[in-house]
């Protein structure tokens, strides 16, 4: 597998080419460019197009769009961001994140799937606490699972990774793991 990208910044937009897989020979591979301009001081649009060619012959085009609100007052302690994504043949996907204190950080997602043979929708609310030598993550979605992460560290090079999943409407207890690494 290869993939070749570029990113341009510019003063208020932004510009990203990429190919995955490209072959010149037969121009099979993925292709995407995206540009992502602000409109104004907090509020951005954009617009991908992804070209999909497997094998000669065959190919696909799509097109999503993208809007990314900031708030007005945006510090480190404090601010909130809102994003949204479109997909014409049927899929909406939007984030909100928000920055409580210095410590604590709250995140939503919903996403939405209406295409002729699908329909459902999922939510998520997440939660992320740093404390002096841990950092703690949680998460819930609206089918039902349960997950929470929390991560002490001991030294710069050596932390303890405890994490656990519940899928209250599939499995009652899924995934549990211990984990050191430096």
């Amino acid at each position: 597998m290869i993939q070749a990208e570029h990113d341009y910044v510019g003063r208020d937009f932004s510009v990203n080419l990429r190919g995955v897989n490209p072959s010149p020979a037969d121009l099979t591979g993925i292709y995407s460019a995206s540009i992502l301009q602000s409109v104004t001081r907090n509020l951005a649009v954009g617009v991908e197009a992804m070209f999909q060619r497997p094998q000669p012959g065959l190919s696909d085009l799509g097109l999503q769009y993208y809007a990314k609100y900031t708030s007005p007052v945006f510090t480190k302690e404090q601010g909130w961001i809102a994003t949204a994504m479109l997909q014409p043949q049927g899929m909406l996907h939007t984030t909100y994140w928000q920055k409580l204190s210095e410590k604590l950080e709250v995140a939503a997602e919903l996403q939405v799937v209406n295409v002729p043979s699908r329909r459902d929708a999922i939510a998520t609310l997440g939660a992320k606490w740093d404390l002096r030598m841990a950092t703690f993550r949680a998460q819930l979605d609206s089918s039902g699972k349960v997950s929470a992460l929390l991560e002490q560290r001991f030294a710069p090079s050596f932390a303890f990774l405890f994490s656990g999943e519940i899928d209250h409407f599939k499995v009652c207890f899924t995934s549990l793991s211990l984990c050191y690494f430096y």
